[in-house]
């Protein structure tokens, strides 16, 4: 896309076009956008805020919020470290 600059990762870029896809079948849904890879970087335990203070938990999700998620999906968006750390993800690996 034109509009992005050169200097825009191409994850990105990739992200936002998923967003304004004309038809609803083909956009991405909440989901599929926080499993996408330009959100990978939250997924790696050694990222840090700027000012080098740890990322807030990020993945303590209830069971019932990943109720009818396929288990596959819920690999994707909850690391492996986050998920030995809560003992209910244990139903879903």
């Amino acid at each position: 896309m034109a509009v992005f600059q050169k200097r825009l990762p191409p994850e990105a870029v990739d992200l936002v076009c998923r967003f304004f896809q004309y038809s609803p079948n083909l956009r991405c849904t909440a989901l599929e956008a926080c499993v996408h890879p330009f959100f990978d970087e939250l997924r790696d335990p050694t990222t840090r805020l700027p000012n080098g203070r740890p990322l807030p938990p990020l993945f303590n999700f209830k069971p019932q919020e990943l109720s009818g998620i396929p288990t596959d999906t819920v690999n994707r968006l909850i690391p492996e470290y986050a998920r030995k750390q809560n003992s209910f993800m244990a139903l879903h690996t």
